[in-house]
């Protein structure tokens, strides 16, 4: 097993004005696609098949003239799960919608999440974030710009 020597979780702040999901999703595909630019790689975990292909649809139209090789499963630098198992290890697990931690989190230099727009998936972010506090996390929040 890979042994991690400081576990860093980032949180992006999603401002108020992204309304829509559509708009929150597009914004999130901004976000993945500067992990994939910096580290060549991602795992984007999902709570299931219906976010997953709506991530991967997005990552398809989110920005002119992007380009992210990316696709459920294995196989790509940008690869979207949306079930248990998690991978084992991953360099960066960016969670995408989920509305509760892994039970198992996998072994990543770091972990990428979100802070959405509603009061209930704030809360549930709030609450993800208490356990990675808990669980020896260094945490950092960031602002996302619209």
């Amino acid at each position: 097993m890979v042994q991690i020597a400081h576990k860093t979780a980032s949180f992006y702040d999603l401002p108020a004005t992204l309304l829509t999901p559509q708009e929150q999703l597009r914004a999130i595909c901004r976000v993945i696609n500067k992990v994939w630019q910096v580290v060549g790689e991602a795992d984007i975990l999902c709570d299931n098949l219906e976010a997953a292909q709506s991530v991967d649809n997005m990552l398809w139209i989110f920005q002119a003239n992007a380009f992210i090789p990316h696709g459920l499963g294995a196989g790509n630098a940008v690869r979207i799960h949306y079930q248990d198992p998690w991978p084992d290890f991953c360099k960066v697990a960016v969670f995408c919608n989920l509305q509760k931690l892994p039970v198992t989190l996998p072994e990543s230099e770091r972990l990428v999440d979100f802070i959405p727009v509603s009061p209930v998936a704030r809360d549930q972010a709030r609450e993800r974030y208490k356990q990675l506090k808990s669980l020896g996390y260094t945490l950092q929040v960031h602002a996302l710009e619209a």
